[in-house]
């Protein structure tokens, strides 16, 4: 049967009917989409409905336009036999009229996960995961020319033992490529009731399988987006511009539970509480056995914490927060040089008055993304201090100058930097990612701080480099800044983000805001339009916590975190009049003000300001809770994405 949507590009999408159900009954569930001759096809005051059965089931599938033209498809499963039905398995089929479809699962999977290590178990093809996994309960596939979106309407089953229960989505062989969207049963790598549980993990978990009472039915609601694109690996921007486009489809506002000056507040207590002399703490102290240290970049962000000292410092008039900013930075810059000019340490440990770099596969390594972060950072808050009419330390620009330099001297043969260096300045591995697109930005603080026009050309040499081989395609999407996994995550695309959006900024160029625009997108896959309903009596349950608003990580980690270029992204959307994402901005900024400790005791911690660095909204670790892992850099993203938003806003 032909689909037509009735809107200017006459899109069209061919959709096999009869193939479009599946029903199974006992463990392990499976794939039967063949209801033989008891399908049936009639339209009724433009709704076209589908009828079958299949044994002691019989469905009915509903098809209709909706009036911003997407279609509704409501799939209603009923038990009409005379006794119980156990263990049944239902759901949706989309056969693709291809086996090679550029295929997004938000969050999830982004073609297959190509970067992902082959040694660690991460979904891949053959994934089927419970809809509270996905930001955006969706899954998006495109090939030749089209895409197609098929978006999911979460609704809530609470069971009789307190739990809650969701459907799945995912995309199987069956044989060809196939979307499907099931009533709760989940596979990983095509293995039915394996649950991804936690970093590189699975276990066995039976989840989602149905009783059902003679005459007790199980009625499901998605909605159909199809149209072109090209090429195909953008059609993860239809998927979230479907959702922008349509305020219909998800309704969750997220919450608001801190003003942001609430915020910049408690934060700002927070790290006070950290400020230990030189620097800011990378941890409380609370977790055993972890050394005090200061860390650099990634999870530490200690520059970035002196950006927002000295920041709060010339607003307030608060000579000693920009002295502290300063002794930050001169402590850094004076300390954490290396044999190898440009490279330098990452962590200072204090009690032993050492500095050490990260440490990778048991060798040292210095992270291009956390030094080109820690770089690019330092060169904005000499910056700062430049345009406030304060002294800036020769040596500060030249350590941006040298670090710069050797991003540019140490590129991999594809124009990257790599993913480290050895503590001899060569590059750990020639693996391509895009870990190192913070080094962009770096250059672009040596230009600005110089005002040598060498390193703009270079900057956008180096940022053409990662745009062509990740961003202008998405066949091999942005992977490997997070330091502690190997895959697709949201990071690595975060500073490819911003090295676009500054460079627009400082050219002009329409070039630069597409880039820009396109990884705003793709960062809002990660970021969740619904709230899932949580288990009774876990602390989400009973604090009222939601999950609109949050960004997860990784395609290896499926839990949620603060890191996020929230900030830039509220910018960005107006400055290029783009309102949708500065919208979009507030919501996270005021969903992350969930789980920070307002007084002694709050989630778990005895400084106001704290706050957990992961929380686990989905089966992976602990649904429902979060840690009390505290690492600095979950003061410092917050705080200093509050600050700058009380100027851009």
């Amino acid at each position: 049967m032909l689909l037509r949507r009735r809107d200017v590009d006459g899109s069209h999408l061919r959709a096999p009917l009869s193939g479009m159900l599946t029903a199974s009954t006992g463990r392990p569930w499976r794939i039967e989409p063949a209801f033989g001759d008891s399908v049936r096809v009639r339209s009724a005051g433009g709704t076209v409905v589908v009828t079958a059965g299949l044994g002691p089931l019989s469905a009915r599938l509903e098809l209709a336009f909706a009036p911003g033209g997407l279609l509704t498809l409501t799939t209603t499963w009923r038990n009409h036999a005379d006794q119980e039905v156990t263990d049944v398995a239902a759901g949706l089929l989309l056969p693709l009229p291809t086996t090679d479809a550029h295929v997004t699962m938000p969050g999830v999977l982004y073609n297959g996960n190509p970067s992902s290590d082959p040694r660690k178990k991460v979904p891949r093809e053959g994934f089927v995961g419970e809809e509270h996994r996905l930001p955006v309960p969706a899954v998006n596939a495109a090939w030749d020319g089209r895409y197609v979106s098929l978006f999911a309407h979460p609704t809530a089953t609470r069971l009789d033992d307190g739990t809650v229960a969701y459907g799945s989505l995912g995309v199987v062989r069956s044989p060809g490529l196939t979307v499907a969207a099931m009533t709760g049963v989940i596979a990983f790598d095509g293995r039915p009731d394996v649950c991804y549980v936690s970093k590189a993990e699975v276990a066995d978990r039976p989840v989602g399988y149905r009783d059902l009472a003679p005459g007790e039915t199980i009625t499901t609601r998605h909605t159909l987006d199809w149209g072109p694109v090209e090429p195909r690996g953008l059609g993860f921007t239809k998927l979230v511009r479907t959702v922008l486009a349509h305020k219909e489809l998800y309704h969750d506002r997220g919450a608001r539970p801190l003003p942001r000056d609430e915020i910049v507040r408690l934060k700002t207590n927070a790290m006070d509480a950290r400020w230990a002399g030189d620097g800011y703490l990378a941890s409380d102290g609370s977790r055993p056995g972890k050394p005090r240290s200061y860390l650099y970049g990634w999870t530490g962000q200690c520059m970035k914490l002196a950006r927002c000292d000295a920041e709060l410092g010339l607003d307030r008039d608060e000579p000693e927060r920009v002295g502290r900013a300063r002794r930050a930075a001169d402590f850094y810059v004076e300390g954490s040089t290396t044999p190898v000019r440009g490279l330098r340490h990452g962590r200072y440990l204090l009690d032993d008055g050492t500095w050490e770099m990260f440490r990778k596969d048991g060798a040292e390594f210095a992270s291009s993304r956390a030094h080109g972060e820690t770089i690019a950072d330092l060169a904005e808050l000499a910056l700062r201090f430049r345009d406030a009419g304060l002294e800036v330390p020769p040596e500060w620009q030249e350590a941006v100058e040298d670090a710069a330099a050797l991003f540019w001297h140490t590129r991999l043969p594809e124009g990257v930097v790599p993913l480290g260096w050895t503590p001899e300045g060569t590059p750990i591995t020639r693996l391509v990612s895009a870990a190192g697109a913070a080094c962009v930005q770096a250059m672009l603080g040596a230009y600005r701080l110089s005002g040598e026009k060498v390193w703009l050309l270079r900057a956008e040499e180096m940022l053409g480099r990662y745009h062509r081989l990740h961003a202008a395609t998405f066949e091999r999407p942005f992977a490997h800044a997070t330091l502690d996994a190997s895959g697709e995550d949201k990071e690595a695309g975060m500073y490819y983000f911003l090295a676009a959006f500054e460079l627009y900024r400082l050219t002009g160029r329409e070039e630069y805001a597409r880039w820009a625009e396109t990884a705003a997108d793709w960062l809002l896959t990660f970021v969740y339009v619904w709230s899932p309903e949580f288990d009774e009596g876990s602390t989400f349950e009973r604090r009222g916590f939601k999950a609109c608003g949050w960004p997860a990580v990784s395609v290896q980690n499926h839990h949620l975190d603060v890191f996020f270029p929230t900030s830039e992204l509220m910018e960005f959307g107006l400055m290029t009049g783009k309102a949708h994402y500065a919208e979009r901005a507030g919501t996270i900024l005021h969903a992350m003000g969930q789980g920070i400790c307002t007084e002694p005791g709050d989630w778990g911690f005895d400084v106001p300001g704290e706050q957990g660095e992961g929380f686990f909204q989905t089966n992976w670790q602990r649904k429902g809770e979060a840690n009390t892992w505290n690492p600095s850099w979950v003061i410092a993203l917050p705080l200093y994405h509050a600050l700058r938003m009380r100027k851009v806003s």
